[in-house]
């Protein structure tokens, strides 16, 4: 992963945006990461990522019976 500045963000703005676009750029302020910048392709492939997990997650509670069916529901639906 690339790491840049933020005062470099602030002058190299198009620089890591075209890096972005191949890979996670970590922004540091004061050597402590602060925000990563990602590709929209990647950003989309974590939600889905994450998406599922929490579907599955919900599919598993409804199984077991620790939530009603109707939250798992809603969830779901709010999901797809």
């Amino acid at each position: 992963m690339v790491q840049i500045t933020a005062t470099e963000l602030q002058t190299k703005t198009g620089y890591v945006i075209d890096q972005a676009l191949l890979e996670p750029v970590q922004i540091t302020r004061n050597k402590r990461a602060v925000a990563v910048m990602l590709s929209p392709k990647e950003f989309a492939r974590l939600e889905a990522i994450e998406d599922a997990y929490w579907g599955e997650a919900a599919r598993t509670a409804a199984l077991s019976g620790s939530v009603e069916k109707e939250e798992i529901q809603k969830l779901l639906e709010r999901l797809n």
